[in-house]
């Protein structure tokens, strides 16, 4: 695990990593007045590194390993504060659970404030006509994507919980609601990639690994941070409760689950794998899954673990670029790594330390 975590700290401040074309041709988009995207240096990807991190952080307080995480991490927020904390997509949010936990293990100011800002920009962002974050604001085509529900929802709940603002818990619930009346699939009960509320069409394919993991880390960790006691509360475990039945009818013998569920004889997605398998540890934490599922979550987990080769962990699919536009191309990437780190640390139990 210790290879993991060097790792995810040198991507976590070196992803992505462009190499001199790059920027050549980014300052003759913006001298010909073409729009360029902002170099976004805290996006999901990033994220989901500094979540793993964090993790292993709280862990393993005591170790020197610990210690370096904790260091990449302020080296992380720290230049992205200096910017003047910038925020340009839903993704953004996703840093923000690492962010919150280094005010947590600091006690600095700077990283509370940092949160702050965060959640006033998802307070503010465009919102569909039920309420739901339009995933690409500036697009103006209001499309709902199941993305956004573990991009934003687990921040707003974890801020809501430990700065006490319920306004944000109830944006995250509006969410996580809407998604399950408007973003599902009936006859599976697998979401779609994601939907249009106004039309009422449902777009992408049925049971994408990472839709589906998005949306079962966004609820497990809403879930974890939420009052038990809320009128909403148990809704939402039911629901959530009911689509881990449905996902897990899809897993492999093996413990691993395909790029797309119902796509049992295609490629093997480690991204999807370690998202699906961490809600469910999550959930058992926290008493939302009783331990009926940890079997076959450990088996799963015990694949994931034998895959990981140089801290790193492959057969990762690549980028979505939208609604039915996944690229069959798979290796290693930090959506894989950071989550699957995030898994290695919730059900460690002393054998795998190495």
């Amino acid at each position: 695990m210790l290879e993991m975590v060097k790792e995810a700290s040198r991507e976590l401040l070196r992803y992505p990593e462009r190499d001199a074309g790059y920027y050549i041709k980014r300052t003759i988009k913006k001298l010909a007045g073409r729009a360029v995207e902002p170099p976004d240096r805290i996006n999901w990807p990033n994220g989901i590194l500094a979540k793993g991190l964090m993790d292993y952080y709280m862990g393993h307080k005591n170790s020197g390993e610990a210690g370096a995480a904790l260091d990449a991490l302020k080296a992380y927020f720290d230049r992205w504060m200096k910017k003047g904390c910038p925020m340009y997509y839903l993704d953004d949010a996703f840093s923000g659970m690492a962010l919150m936990g280094l005010h947590q293990a600091t006690g600095e100011e700077k990283y509370k404030q940092g949160a702050e800002l965060m959640a006033q920009y998802l307070f503010r962002h465009r919102t569909d006509g039920a309420g739901s974050l339009c995933y690409r604001a500036s697009q103006e085509n209001q499309y709902i994507f199941a993305d956004a529900i573990g991009l934003a929802c687990p921040f707003l709940c974890q801020y809501g919980s430990l700065y006490e603002k319920q306004e944000a818990i109830n944006l995250a619930v509006v969410q996580i609601q809407n998604f399950i009346d408007f973003g599902m699939d009936y006859k599976t009960g697998l979401p779609y990639h994601g939907y249009h509320y106004e039309s009422g069409v449902k777009y992408g394919i049925i049971g994408w690994g990472r839709a589906v993991g998005w949306l079962m880390v966004g609820m497990a960790e809403s879930l974890a941070c939420m009052d038990s006691g809320r009128p909403d509360f148990d809704v939402l475990k039911q629901s959530y409760r009911r689509l881990v039945d449905k996902v897990e009818a899809y897993q492999l013998e093996n413990g691993l689950y395909t790029w797309q569920l119902e796509a049992r004889e295609g490629p093997v997605d480690t991204s999807a794998t370690a998202m699906i398998l961490y809600a469910i540890a999550r959930s058992l934490e926290t008493k939302v899954l009783i331990g009926i599922h940890k079997s076959r979550m450990m088996r799963g987990r015990q694949a994931l673990w034998g895959m990981v080769t140089e801290g790193k962990l492959g057969q990762c699919l690549a980028e979505c670029q939208g609604f039915s536009q996944y690229p069959q191309v798979y290796g290693a990437y930090p959506w894989s790594l950071g989550m699957a780190l995030s898994l290695f640390v919730m059900t460690e139990d002393g054998k795998e330390n190495g």
